[in-house]
């Protein structure tokens, strides 16, 4: 007998769970494999950043204890003592909504394993260990990230407490901070499932999904900005009290007998937040554990019925019509699609918004008195992050597979004549996306500043937009959701860099056109760029489609160092 015919029931469940959590459900082996060698390079980025925060902190810290009065060291100490307990408390809440949708067993495990000599029990405890395990693995990582800075904030002239005192005071909040965030995520998605009709559940699953991880990469903003509410810590300003960080901050001060009444009651407002999440996430559990036909998510059917303007694409172009159909009904059903989608569209909405929070313009919108040039930089800033990050929003998410084994139907269906209106479905999304979005969100905030002028910079943007979807097809040759996926292609490190560099490059070079366009009195300069911009992205549109006509569809995903076949006889 081998070592894992051996292996008790329990460990084999436990294991099989904690593995697919790694995979979402769509990836191939190696795609499951390429995530995790993704995930360790991301630890390291996560270590990284963690040693990056020591070397930008400590000229601050050495500032401090320079200080005649240990009053601002004691202040800093409070802001940044939240900060290290908020980052990994973002951190495992991001992870856990990721992977709500495997926080119950589904209808799979049900089918799979209810006819096996399994107890219930058992699959409802193995799923709940593997999920702790994956989300004590990230709490743990994002706290030895952050624990250099801890001990450069502990040792200081200034100090108060011993450091290991403090440092066993900040692993004990911020753990507990960290599950009260894995609680929250299990109690929502618990109530959900329990309060929603069955035959919406997984709708009403999928968009809360999406609506928490929009709030969490929204809230990140705010986040990086806790240091600077040292003043309203030292003031106990009471809008802290809506801030779940700051409750555990004050569970840290009550470990170390430093809590005043105003710590004290945000270490109360964080201990009743942990008992109420943790039991309302354990009765959801042992209610759907009761009720398991809650978490058998059935799929849906994709209706048939075409709106009016559709009509007629599905008439003359049967194939476009099909796979638009196809694509939107894929993004109504899969909670992972949505989550990718909202989450990274997110990220460029927080650009956006960390943009106007720290210009001139937030400060302008409330009525003072601000330099023009403040305000109209911080409006032709905004553009290119939405641009940017949007365009890989929608191609990251089209990317993913739904189902990678059920693309035979459209393996056995392709053909040259029929395969442009196939692919022409990935060009509306992430045209949509790119150019249409961003302009949609920029024009009111330029019109306010400038008046009609914004309309010339609105088509700078949506011609950028445009530009920028050409980028991101100009090798694009699969029909969404059908090909499978290899993550992680590139190294962590090579994908930030290179990320880095265009966004600073190009944000640059796009924003001061915007700038240049928004003061110009007359826009003429500004009508000429759309104008190239135009040319330029109708040529490169056109080289894509003729290409797409005759280049065969992509079904299987290819590594950087993969042979390619080159079609030399077209």
């Amino acid at each position: 007998m081998t070592l894992f015919s051996r292996e008790r029931p329990a460990g084999l469940l436990t294991r099989h769970f904690f593995r697919a959590l790694f995979d979402f459900g769509v990836f191939t082996q190696a795609g499951a494999d390429s995530f995790v060698r993704l995930l360790i390079g991301l630890f390291s980025m996560l270590f990284a950043f963690g040693f990056l925060l020591v070397r930008m902190y400590a000229g601050k810290y050495a500032g401090l204890s320079g200080a005649p009065t240990g009053e601002p060291y004691a202040h800093a100490l409070l802001a940044d003592t939240s900060v290290v307990i908020a980052l990994p408390m973002w951190i495992v809440a991001l992870v856990t909504v990721l992977i709500s949708q495997s926080l119950f067993p589904d209808e799979t495990d049900f089918r799979v394993l209810m006819p096996l000599p399994i107890g219930r029990p058992m699959i409802f405890a193995t799923k709940l260990t593997a999920v702790t395990l994956f989300a004590g693995l990230f709490t743990v990582t994002s706290h030895i990230a952050v624990t250099p800075l801890v001990l450069l904030m502990s040792i200081n002239r200034w100090r108060m407490d011993a450091p290991p005192l403090t440092w066993v005071a900040f692993w004990l909040s911020g753990v507990s901070a960290s599950a009260f965030a894995v609680l929250a995520v299990a109690a929502v998605n618990g109530l959900v499932t329990l309060c929603t009709p069955r035959a919406w559940v997984r709708t009403v699953i999928g968009a809360t999904r999406s609506a928490m991880i929009g709030a969490l990469v929204l809230a990140l903003p705010f986040v990086m900005s806790l240091p600077a509410q040292s003043r309203r810590l030292a003031d106990h300003a009471r809008v802290l009290y809506f801030a779940p960080p700051v409750w555990f901050l004050g569970i840290d001060r009550v470990l170390l007998g430093h809590a005043d009444a105003f710590f004290s009651r945000l270490a109360m407002l964080g201990s009743i937040a942990f008992v109420a999440a943790a039991v309302v996430a354990a009765a959801g559990y042992i209610v759907l554990y009761r009720r398991f036909d809650r978490v058998m998510l059935r799929s849906f059917g994709v209706s048939r019925h075409h709106r009016q303007w559709g009509r007629g694409v599905a008439r003359e172009k049967p194939a476009r019509a099909a796979v638009q159909e196809f694509t939107t009904a894929t993004f109504r059903r899969s909670t992972l699609h949505q989550g990718v989608l909202v989450g990274l569209s997110a990220c460029g909405v927080a650009l956006a918004l960390n943009t106007v929070l720290r210009g001139e313009l937030l400060h302008w919108l409330q009525g003072l008195d601000v330099p023009r040039q403040e305000i109209l930089m911080s409006v032709a800033g905004i553009p290119f992050g939405l641009i940017f990050v949007l365009g890989i929003a929608a191609r990251t998410a089209i990317a993913l597979p739904v189902e990678p084994k059920a693309n035979w139907v459209f393996r056995m269906t392709e053909r040259d004549g029929i395969r442009c209106d196939e692919l022409r479905a990935a060009e509306r999304i992430v045209t949509q996306l790119a150019a249409l979005a961003p302009v949609a969100l920029t024009l009111p905030l330029q019109w306010l500043v400038v008046g009609p002028r914004a309309l010339v910079a609105s088509a700078l943007t949506a011609g950028f937009g445009l530009l920028w979807t050409e980028v991101l097809l100009h090798d694009w040759r699969r029909i969404p959701f059908t090909c499978s996926y290899i993550p992680g292609k590139h190294t962590v490190a090579q994908a930030f860099i290179a990320a880095l560099g265009i966004f600073l490059t190009f944000g640059t070079i796009i924003g001061a056109i915007e700038y240049g366009t928004l003061a110009a009195k007359k826009p003429t300069a500004g009508v000429v760029v759309v104008a190239v911009l135009l040319v330029a992205v109708v040529l490169l549109r056109r080289r894509r489609r003729a290409l797409w006509g005759e280049t065969p569809l992509m079904f299987d995903d290819e590594l950087p160092d993969d042979i390619q076949i080159l079609a030399l006889n077209r």
